[in-house]
């Protein structure tokens, strides 16, 4: 007798499966603008704090003033074209040390359909290579406690990687109520 024809659908192992082809880039804040504000909606309401107090109102001239003068430097990921996620350098001297130019990471999103693998990894690493080129000696960067903390210490596990350490804590309260 032979045997039964049957149509088998595997599905391959997440370690099997082949990453998605990213494009991880520096892109002036002029070219992206437009497409931003889904994405910062979408930041906005996973890692906002005092939400219902401050609304999100981005300064679009401010970004593109740091743009201009060369202060906002911008990597992008993007999966094809759609914009998936970036990283807002902002770049000069500092106020206690003007002659070295600092990096402060004013936020890092990813779509959290992009979360798995390196890509995070791959974010930050770009970023710093082009820190470095820039001339940048000190990068700070910082994370959301209340959020990463308890839901997602994958940021965590990308920072070590990367060789930073922890060197201050920053506290708030809320003055409006």
């Amino acid at each position: 007798m032979p045997p039964i024809a049957t149509k088998l659908h595997v599905v391959p192992a997440l370690s099997d499966r082949v990453p998605p082809k990213l494009d991880i880039k520096f892109e002036p804040f002029y070219v992206i603008a437009r497409e931003l504000l889904p994405l910062f909606r979408k930041h906005w309401h996973e890692l906002g704090v005092h939400r219902d107090a401050i609304p999100l109102d981005p300064d679009w001239d401010r970004f593109m003033q740091g743009s201009i003068n060369g202060t906002l430097h911008v990597l992008t990921v993007r999966d094809d074209d759609k914009l998936i996620g970036y990283i807002f350098n902002l770049i000069s001297p500092h106020l206690h040390y003007k002659t070295t130019l600092h990096a402060y990471i004013d936020m890092f999103w990813l779509d959290p359909h992009y979360r798995r693998g390196l890509t995070g990894l791959r974010m930050f690493r770009e970023n710093e290579k082009h820190l470095r080129k820039c001339g940048v000696v000190r990068m700070v960067v910082s994370e959301k406690l209340h959020w990463f903390s308890q839901r997602d210490r994958r940021v965590r596990v990308i920072f070590k990687r990367l060789g930073l350490k922890a060197f201050e804590v920053a506290y708030m309260k809320l003055l409006v109520e």
